[in-house]
């Protein structure tokens, strides 16, 4: 039986279901909220109180209780002091993967056991504008009753729903229509022109579009526009103060964003790239007078987002929060749940840096953490492969350590975290430094080059160790199918990881086989090479059989027609390459050229170190030396 005590600010209903799926049944249950100032697990076997500062963080009581009745400790006395005021978790839709409104509830769900206060969409055009078909146009851009019922949801746990777009940069799937109406608000790249009526017009309809939800906070993005100035509006203006174009435009966004009743965050790099002697955020800030009073005037009026996912010492992160010093105090962090590198994320690096970041940001006095999950380059990662990293930031949010990280995480989805830290196995393979416990640098992503490198132009060759990795991912493709057998809910996301592995297991060997044998002149084993790309094929099918399950599962169907031309086009290249062999075999045509030419290192990239592995990430580039786009 669940007592409710005054206005909680969440919905009983949620409050049952959790209790179900936690296994909290047949108990006696008090819930309040606002009472006491931290959160509070108290009682016995007569009867359990939670009590807590903010209705979001019953639901972590109810995983804190679940927990320790587990144990089977039947006396309960558990107190947790959040470090911030605010957790979000931001859920990228804009790089083709756009979550349904099924899979965003289904992650309110879980982050509310976490301890997460918002969910956040990151969305670049991937909600509709009005007047504005290409805005959006196929690409699973979110109706606005899509977004009230996602918003709706995270209320219904207490959790705020933050929308998160872009007012400058990142918008090229749409200026890229050759459409006078968006070509007049296009400066350069994927930038808006600043000073253009036409593109305050559109920024406009961005906030008119979500006024019809019931949050008034916004992040308003403005990261990476490094081109700023340089495009359209170098040609009737001519060179200007970059630094003030960006505080001129800032002012008019926040102005249209005052008149819709919006609060506004927004990514901080660009401050740094226009103003620090090395472009980023370690360069120190040179601020001219003019540009200086007008960032006065502007910084009471948005919060920046120092935005980092890359140091891997306390230190660094301490060096950028006081370099940020000298824009505002009032600085929120934003840090990585790693899965834009590819199929499969990379959770170890993640709490790695999570601890380095979070006491950093607890010396530095900041309020409001959020923890993105880019999709860079195709979005291919499942959102819930990072539950990992995600469970690590609440675990430090409330607790300062991972001790309780596996037992609340195994509450929640059934995976303790040893075993659901081997979704990250198809990355670890022995040529990668990470799996050594080598964490310096970031980005290493076999798993994504294994896959899309050629068959007989393999770019990346020179970047495995062959024999180890092949070996090693056999392996861990046994492993990976196991846990898919055992887990109810995550078993698509586990068998996926499975047959990316053994794919890639394969891929590898008869890649290097091919080159191997057609040079030893040995076409008995050349023969038999193309049996095996005939088999490698049949597991490609497979593979992206499961996957487009696994997509469509999470995600709408936009986004999965670039799947399937990457796919589609490594099956063609298998198929060509087995027609080159054949040709060859039968005398067709004297040698095989592209098995004639060597293969170069992709990038020299960490000459300092022994690394075979390489961080390499845009597919266009590992598919082909060939052109893919050109004008």
């Amino acid at each position: 039986m669940i007592e409710v005590v005054g206005d909680i600010g969440v919905s009983s209903q949620k409050i049952d279901r959790i209790c179900q799926e936690l296994g909290l049944k047949d108990l006696k249950l008090q819930v309040r909220v606002g009472e006491s100032p931290v959160l509070s697990v108290q009682g016995n076997q007569t009867g359990y109180t939670i009590a807590a500062p903010r209705g979001h963080m019953l639901f972590r009581g109810l995983l804190l209780l679940s927990s320790q009745l587990k144990a089977e400790k039947t006396e309960v006395a558990i107190q947790e002091q959040p470090f911030y005021r605010d957790l979000g978790f931001m859920a990228d839709a804009s790089r083709n993967a756009v979550p349904t409104v099924a899979t965003a509830k289904k992650m309110i769900g879980i982050l509310a056991q976490m301890g997460y206060s918002s969910f956040q969409l990151y969305m670049e055009d991937t909600y509709q504008l009005r007047d504005e078909p290409y805005f959006g146009y196929l690409r699973g851009a979110y109706e606005t009753v899509e977004l009230q019922e996602i918003e709706a949801e995270a209320n219904q746990y207490g959790m705020d729903f933050v929308p998160c777009i872009q007012t400058l940069a990142h918008l090229h799937s749409f200026v890229k229509w050759n459409r006078e109406s968006i070509q007049r608000a296009h400066d350069i790249d994927d930038i808006l022109l600043i000073g253009s009526e036409r593109t305050y017009e559109i920024i406009d309809k961005m906030f008119e579009a979500l006024s019809h939800l019931k949050t008034r906070r916004i992040n308003i993005g403005m990261d990476e526009a490094y081109q700023v100035g340089l495009g359209q509006y170098l040609r009737q203006h001519g060179f200007q103060n970059r630094s003030l174009l960006m505080c001129q435009h800032l002012e008019r966004v926040l102005d249209i964003a005052d008149k819709y009743g919006f609060s506004c965050s927004m990514w901080s790099d660009m401050f740094f790239q226009l103003m620090s002697t090395n472009n980023h955020y370690g360069g120190d800030l040179t601020i001219d007078e003019e540009v200086r009073t007008y960032m006065e005037k502007l910084k009471e009026r948005v919060t920046l987002i120092y935005w980092d996912y890359y140091q891997t010492t306390e230190e660094g992160y301490d060096k950028n929060f006081v370099n940020h010093e000298k824009l505002g105090k009032d600085i929120a962090f934003a840090g990585g749940a790693w899965k834009w590198i590819g199929f499969t994320p990379d959770n170890t690096f993640s709490l790695h840096i999570a601890k380095m970041a979070h006491a950093s940001s607890k010396r530095h006095g900041v309020k409001d953490v959020t923890i993105t999950a880019w999709g860079d380059n195709g979005g291919e990662t499942s959102i819930f492969a990072v539950l990992p990293s995600l469970q690590a930031w609440a675990e430090l949010m409330y607790t300062d350590s991972y001790e309780r990280l596996s037992d609340h995480l195994e509450a929640i989805t059934g995976i303790n975290q040893e075993n659901f830290m081997k979704v990250d196995m198809a990355n670890l393979t022995p040529s990668n430094p990470h799996s050594q416990g080598d964490l310096k640098y970031s980005g290493f992503n076999p798993n994504r080059y294994m896959l899309y490198q050629d068959v007989l132009c393999p770019l990346l060759d020179q970047h495995m160790d062959v024999e180890a990795d092949s070996h090693y991912l056999s392996e861990a493709s046994l492993v990976l199918g196991e846990i898919a057998e055992r887990s109810s809910q995550f078993s698509l996301l586990f068998q996926v990881q499975s047959l990316l592995c053994r794919l890639n297991a394969d891929k590898i060997l008869v890649t290097q086989t091919i080159r191997q044998v057609y040079k030893a002149g040995d076409k008995m084993a050349l023969a038999d090479a193309c049996r095996q790309l005939a088999r490698l094929i049949k597991q490609l099918d497979q593979f992206r059989t499961v996957y487009s399950r696994q997509w469509l599962a999470e995600n709408k169907v936009f986004g999965l027609d670039t799947i399937d031309i990457r796919l589609g086009g490594l099956k063609a290249r298998m198929e060509r390459a087995i027609s080159r062999i054949q040709d060859y075999l039968a005398g067709d045509i004297e040698g095989i050229d592209e098995l004639e030419v060597d293969i170069l290192p992709y990038t020299d990239g960490y000459p300092d170190r022994n690394y075979i592995a390489r961080p390499a990430n845009q597919w266009q580039n590992l598919a082909t030396a060939s052109t893919i786009y050109t004008t």
